[in-house]
């Protein structure tokens, strides 16, 4: 399992604990960027109904601390500064909140009686309710580096998995 794991944090560009589709890719065709037909296909994913579309893709924090997409063209150490600006958040939001794996899980719980649609994101409102944390910059720009495509929703699930990795739960836990 430890070897697993290793291999993850080595194919983990952006620092979320999963292996995304771009660094999976990467990873398996030794560094090439994938075709572009391919990207966009596995990238939109229709979700709440109707119209609604949330594009997913790598996320970098700049130096305004804004959430942007990484190009192909960044280098190694922009990509490592990213994903240690990206570490830092959510380390000091866990401690500042004094998120536990317990309050993981029970914020999944809810989450889960929250997305009557099975939609699986949330907005901002529903983030800081699921987590019972209140609204502030360091909430608001946790949120933004998970909200990709700007589109005021992220992730249910990568979200909850990223917050796991900085609350010191086992890995039965995460």
């Amino acid at each position: 399992m430890d070897q697993v794991d290793e291999m993850i944090r080595m194919v983990d560009k952006n620092g979320d604990g999963q292996v995304a589709f771009d660094e999976f890719y990467k990873m398996v065709t030794g560094g090439r960027e994938p075709p572009a037909g391919l990207r966009e296909s596995a990238r939109y994913s229709s979700i709440i109904g109707d119209n609604t579309t949330y594009i997913g893709g790598l996320s970098q924090i700049d130096g305004g601390g804004s959430s942007t997409m990484l190009s192909p063209t960044q280098s190694g150490p922009d990509i490592i500064k990213a994903r240690n600006a990206k570490r830092k958040s959510l380390d000091e939001f866990t401690k500042e909140n004094n998120l536990k794996p317990e309050s993981i899980k029970r914020a999944h719980r809810r989450f889960q009686v929250l997305d009557k649609k099975k939609a699986g994101v949330m907005n901002y409102i529903e983030f800081c309710e699921v987590l019972q944390v209140e609204p502030s910059v360091l909430s608001e720009e946790v949120f933004k580096l998970y909200d990709y495509a700007g589109s005021g929703l992220i992730d249910a699930k990568e979200i909850l998995i990223a917050l796991a990795n900085f609350t010191g739960a086992g890995k039965d836990d995460k």
